[in-house]
C-alpha cells in the first residue's frame, strides 16, 4: 500500500448527500474476480451516458460520458481529492466500492460533520486501502466545497493538517484522523502488513508452543 505523508492535488466536488455504495459502483460490476480496474466504474450509471457505461468484463471500453456530470467537468480532470457531503458510501458493505474510488486516482475524500460524513463500513474500508476519509466542521468544509471543482488542496497527516489554496491565500484546518490509521498510512501498512512486523515474534511463540496446542499429524 502506497504510504501517504503530505497530499497535493485538485478537488472534485459531489454535492449530493447519502450516496450509496451501489451508486459509487454498480451491483453488476461485483463479479469481476479482479481487484483492479474497477477506476473506470466509478459512478458508471451517471458518468455516462445512458446505455455508455462499460461491461464488467471490459472496463475501459464505454461510451460517450455525460458532461454535466462533475467527474466530467474540465476543471475536474486530474482530481485526486474528492469532496462529498454527509453519509457518503452507506448501502451495501461492497469494499469495491472504496476500490473505484482509489483506482479513479482520489487519495483522500473529505466529508461534513464528524461521526456523520462516511458510513462506519466505508470508512473502515477506506483506511484499509489507503484512502485517506477525512470529516471538517461543516463550515469548514462549506469553505472548501465552495472553492469548487479544481482548487487546490494540501493535506499533511504527518501535521494533520489540511491546507485550502486560495487566490485571497492559504486557509488551514486541523484534521482529526485515529492514531492507529495515521500510523498505518503513514506507513502504508494494511491490518495485515502491520500484523506481519511482528513476524520473528509470531514465528518464535508458535515454535514453542506446547504440543497440546499443536496440530498433531493424523
Amino acid at each position: 500500500m502506497e504510504p501517504f505523508t503530505t497530499h497535493t492535488g485538485k478537488v472534485a466536488v459531489l454535492d449530493w448527500t447519502d450516496v450509496n455504495t451501489d451508486l459509487i459502483i454498480p451491483a453488476r460490476y461485483l463479479k469481476r474476480v479482479e481487484r483492479v480496474g474497477y477506476g473506470p466504474l466509478l459512478f458508471a450509471d451517471k458518468r455516462y451516458l445512458p446505455g455508455g457505461a462499460p461491461e464488467a468484463d471490459k472496463p475501459t471500453e464505454h461510451g460517450p460520458v455525460d458532461p454535466d456530470f462533475f467527474l466530467n467537468k474540465p476543471e475536474s480532470q486530474g482530481a485526486t481529492i474528492l469532496v462529498v457531503r454527509k453519509n457518503f458510501g452507506c448501502g451495501s458493505s461492497r469494499e469495491h466500492a472504496v476500490w473505484a474510488v482509489a483506482q479513479a486516482g482520489f487519495r483522500a475524500v473529505i466529508a461534513p460533520v464528524k461521526g456523520e460524513g462516511f458510513a462506519d463500513i466505508f470508512e473502515g474500508n477506506a483506511y484499509g486501502n489507503g484512502l485517506l476519509p477525512i470529516e471538517l466542521p461543516i463550515e469548514e468544509w462549506e469553505t472548501i466545497a465552495q472553492a469548487g471543482n479544481g482548487a487546490e488542496v494540501t493535506i499533511d497527516l504527518q501535521a494533520l493538517k489540511l491546507t485550502l489554496h486560495g487566490k485571497a491565500g492559504d486557509q488551514t484546518f486541523t484534521i482529526d484522523v485515529p492514531e492507529t490509521q495515521r500510523h498505518r498510512l503513514l506507513n502504508g501498512l494494511d491490518a495485515i502488513a502491520e500484523t506481519l512486523l511482528d513476524e520473528p515474534a509470531i514465528s518464535s511463540h508458535e515454535a514453542q508452543a506446547p504440543a497440546w496446542i499443536t496440530p498433531q499429524p493424523a
